[in-house]
């Protein structure tokens, strides 16, 4: 598996582009803003997208939709049904923004579930605390952690909806997983597991109950 990552709008959300080598095939982990911009790379690459995935529901992390289905109308949408959003529009910073469901085309999917894109089986953890609906997605040795996990930090839990306690949880969740993988977070740059597990804080704050 190939792996881009494009940071995209004004707060530099991680766009994560992934597909088989030698395929035109890709998938999309959280396009972010400038959906736009983001179509015209896929295109000058050669790639055509097979379906979003969705970390969780912010703002930062789905304005590209539009941009995207522009190109692509029927491009589907996966995201955990407690971050679709109610209604149309949600408040965030004191501006309304569209929720994940007012895009339409939106598979729900949970813990458990397995869904492949572009020949790449992506495993759905539920990993809750930045909203209730984040999820990890596990691919081989990679976890695309979203707002979760960050290189030695993580997601801001005092977001309507944010929950420390549900945060604390899944930061020992991911710590607990066997083995090292590549970590994708959805800010700034990325890690390793093993690497988070010595020096990262919250995780040590997490592990301690």
């Amino acid at each position: 598996m190939e792996i881009n990552v494009l940071p995209l709008g004004q707060l530099g959300t991680n766009c994560y582009i992934f597909h088989q080598k030698g395929s035109s095939k890709c998938g999309i982990v959280d396009p972010g803003d400038q959906g736009e911009q983001l179509a015209q790379w896929l295109k000058n690459r050669g790639l055509e997208p097979e379906a979003i995935l969705l970390t969780h529901g912010h703002f930062d992390h789905i304005l590209g939709i539009p941009g995207l289905r522009t190109a692509w109308p029927e491009l589907p949408i996966y995201c955990h049904p407690a971050d679709f959003g109610a209604g149309e529009t949600t408040n965030l910073f004191g501006q309304r923004f569209p929720t994940a469901s007012s895009f339409g085309n939106v598979t729900p999917y949970r813990e458990g579930d397995r869904v492949t894109v572009a020949g790449v089986e992506l495993e759905v953890l539920e990993t809750p605390g930045h909203t209730p609906g984040s999820v990890t997605l596990r691919a081989g040795d990679t976890l695309f952690t979203g707002d979760t996990l960050f290189a030695g930090s993580m997601g801001r839990t005092d977001f309507e909806g944010g929950r420390g306690e549900d945060m604390k949880a899944s930061l020992r969740r991911l710590a607990e997983l066997e083995g090292d993988y590549q970590v994708l977070p959805g800010h700034e740059g990325q890690t390793t597991l093993e690497q988070e597990r010595k020096t990262n804080y919250c995780i040590h704050m997490a592990m301690r109950g």
